[in-house]
């Protein structure tokens, strides 16, 4: 039996010894866990004070943490070596006191449950700690504070807004992958996976307000974990003077979002960005655009604009319409993608700006993903492509969020629109 083999066994038969005992009390164990190729010479770690303390979602960490807000109790304590794969993990009110290790460097981490993309009134708290093992002395570790590693966000509503509000109105929240709708009436908070150091957070209204149908898109960039992002939905007035004198579409919504980090200080948000493209749900969603129109870049199969998740037999239908009678001159495809890389792309025969006017050496490949090119582009009043069957592929590439962005030209001017694709 292989060494390795042999450690996986021995850590597996400890951690059932340790959950079946009758003993209530943390007791002391020794595990062969370290390098690959264990020394022999071994150190001893001490738990008997370490402890893991919570800190409040958005409030200042005291220098001794007293928050017992969130039962820690069934939070995952896990130790792995720097160099090697074993792990040895607990729930934290079932932790040893005593832990024989093989010298060398180490990480304990404690963390509250495994994160889903997105999930109403579950907090995600993680906290590490790297430390050394050293023969035959004994390294204690003390107190760790487990921080909100994801992404809090609460939907309100003035009660101006309300009275003109039905009861089709929702909000829904998508961040990376992690998607929730939030009704007139939802008080809970959501929390999101937080995936990258800087999050992109879109919040879409829609519903009947005073008898009309609402459509309204806001962006937040640089949303980071540990933060509490509150959005608000409150009446736009008319201006003095205005002619209007009640509620109108498109001036309906006025939506800020304030920020209340860790330390909880609070901002209001200066980054919301307003859709660039609204939609007008009473609107024909492929309409023949006007004369003198830029191009215009629909889907009937799928939402642009907004991350969306790819899900077994997804289709993906992009239509480019243009109203200029020599049709369109330019279309490109850019790619912004964490794991179509340059390399990865450069072995599919592909790079990450497509032209589809002028494919060059990439033709074959470009047609083989379900972009027409060439003549197929080129003077053509409306060009659809179809990449339906590239989704698989995709997926299996790994978890990120894609964007492709397209860019379409005619003699009227230039439309760019994004199709942002989400791989779990």
């Amino acid at each position: 039996m292989h060494n390795s083999m042999r450690n996986i066994l021995g850590i597996s038969l400890a951690v059932i010894l340790a959950v079946t005992t009758a003993s209530c009390d943390r007791e002391k164990f020794t595990y062969d866990l370290g390098t690959e190729t264990p020394s022999g010479k071994t150190g001893t770690l001490d738990l008997s004070t370490f402890e893991a303390v919570p800190n409040n979602d958005t409030q200042i960490v005291e220098k001794t943490p007293v928050s017992r807000a969130v039962d820690t109790g069934d939070f995952t304590v896990q130790i792995y070596p720097a160099q090697g794969h074993d792990t040895l993990t607990w729930k934290y009110r079932e932790m040893p006191e005593i832990v024989t290790l093989n010298i060398g460097e180490y990480k304990l981490a404690v963390f509250s449950h495994k994160v889903l993309p997105a999930e109403w009134e579950h907090p995600y708290y993680y906290a590490d700690k790297a430390f050394n093992i050293e023969e035959n002395r004994v390294t204690q570790l003390d107190t760790v504070v487990c921080t909100l590693q994801n992404i809090k966000v609460t939907v309100t509503y003035s009660e101006d807004l309300k009275s003109f509000m039905g009861s089709d109105c929702k909000v829904t929240v998508d961040i990376g992958s992690g998607t929730l709708d939030f009704s007139q009436t939802e008080t809970r908070a959501g929390y999101f996976r937080s995936d990258s150091e800087s999050n992109l957070l879109i919040a879409t209204f829609t519903g009947t307000i005073d008898g009309y149908e609402e459509v309204n898109r806001i962006q937040v960039d640089n949303v980071k974990a540990g933060e509490w992002r509150k959005i608000h939905y409150d009446i736009k007035r008319p201006e003095p003077g205005s002619e209007t004198g009640g509620v109108t579409p498109s001036v309906t919504l006025d939506a800020s979002c304030e920020t209340i980090d860790h330390e909880g200080n609070v901002t209001v948000e200066e980054e919301i960005i307003p859709d660039p493209n609204p939609v007008d749900p009473g609107s024909d969603p492929d309409p023949d655009p006007e004369p003198g129109e830029a191009p215009q870049i629909t889907s009937e199969t799928i939402q642009l604009g907004t991350p969306v998740t790819i899900t077994d037999g997804m289709k993906v239908v992009v239509d480019i319409t243009s109203s200029d009678p020599a049709g369109l001159t330019g279309l490109t495809v850019d790619i912004d993608s964490p794991t179509l890389t340059p390399d990865e792309l450069s072995g599919m025969g592909l790079s990450a700006h497509l032209d589809l006017v002028n494919p060059g050496a990439l033709k074959e490949a470009i047609e083989s993903l379900g972009f027409p090119t060439e003549s197929n582009v080129l003077n053509q009043p409306k060009v659809t492509f179809d990449i339906s069957d590239f989704m698989p592929l995709l997926g299996l590439l790994g978890a990120g969020t894609h964007n492709f962005i397209i860019k379409a030209t005619d003699a009227q001017g230039t439309t760019t629109e994004s199709l942002i694709l989400v791989t779990e």
